[in-house]
């Protein structure tokens, strides 16, 4: 099992796709597998790896001749194209292995479309799979409950896709959130204190990215990007410096909790650091709606205000 294929099932035309918009910036997809492109930087280097995103072209007989195993990850949007995906590989004879949030959520409507399960952060998973099948024998399933120190994360493998096919490009810098909303997956899946990256470190991926030669959008795809506030006013300045440094390449984009509306000291460093936009999760207007969904944050005061 020495050739890894890493493929990334395709979107429908929904709003995660985002296809309608694409042909309008001639781009292919709106963002690249981070995941994948995570857990490729996580295997060591006796395997080889390549990443095939549906999104951006065909899933080809060569590739699967070359790939011993299949590694896939998918969101619950592409629930039917990661199953039509996987069944067609494992006709082919490989070893079919699932991960990432839609598998972690769901494992049980997953186990019948793969041969392995490695569930939750792949930090922790991953290298105990890869220990198991170095032995020649594996589980069923692979997960844990622990949470890994995102510092020792390495830096996601962002060459081993044509970046120019995207719109823009994902990076984290940290994962959980502090809040309690009741319909959320992020709390239930990274937990509630955020764990964050180091500057150095997040910088280095900027850099990653910066010598494939893409320019443009970056998102810090972190759920809530001001969950650790104190660690994101730590990142903001040298975000600033490093772009200035570079001629700004990149401007970002982000995920937000709108208590960021009250701290306007934070806003401040955001802008300048080149940040043009904040997606925030309003949900409702309806105070009886948020206090049923434990969405207390967004009651500090009028939304509209904000």
């Amino acid at each position: 099992y020495q050739h890894m294929l890493l493929v990334y099932p395709e979107f429908f035309p929904t709003y995660w796709g985002m296809h309608y918009y694409l042909p309008l910036v001639g781009r292919k997809a709106l963002m690249p597998p981070l995941g994948l492109l995570t857990i490729a930087a996580m295997t060591p280097p006796e395997y080889e790896c390549r990443v095939v995103d549906l999104n951006c072209g065909p899933l080809t007989q060569d590739d699967l001749d070359w790939a011993d195993m299949v590694l896939m990850s998918a969101m619950l949007p592409q629930k039917k194209t990661l199953f039509r995906a996987a069944d067609r590989c494992r006709q082919a004879g490989k070893l079919v292995v699932f991960g990432g949030p839609y598998p972690t959520a769901c494992p049980e409507e997953c186990a019948p479309h793969c041969d392995v399960l490695v569930l939750n952060e792949g930090e922790i998973t991953w290298p105990a799979f890869l220990a198991d099948l170095n032995k020649g024998s594996w589980k069923k399933t692979y997960m844990s409950a622990d949470k890994p120190d995102v510092t020792q994360t390495p830096c996601p493998r962002f060459d081993l896709l044509d970046l120019s096919n995207y719109v823009s490009i994902p990076i984290q810098y940290s994962r959980g959130c502090p809040f309690q909303c009741e319909f959320c997956d992020i709390i239930v899946m990274f937990g509630r204190r955020p764990r964050t990256k180091t500057p150095p470190q997040l910088l280095k991926e900027l850099d990653a990215v910066y010598d494939t030669g893409y320019r443009g959008t970056v998102f810090i795809v972190d759920d809530n990007f001001i969950g650790n506030k104190k660690e994101a006013m730590n990142l903001l300045p040298e975000i600033t410096k490093w772009n200035k440094a570079k001629d700004n390449p990149f401007y970002f984009t982000t995920e937000a909790s709108v208590n960021l509306s009250e701290d306007h000291a934070l806003m401040k460093l955001m802008v300048e650091a080149n940040f043009q936009s904040v997606f925030f999760g309003i949900e409702t207007p309806s105070v009886e709606g948020l206090k049923e969904t434990l969405k207390f944050q967004n009651m500090q005061g009028s939304l509209v205000d904000r």
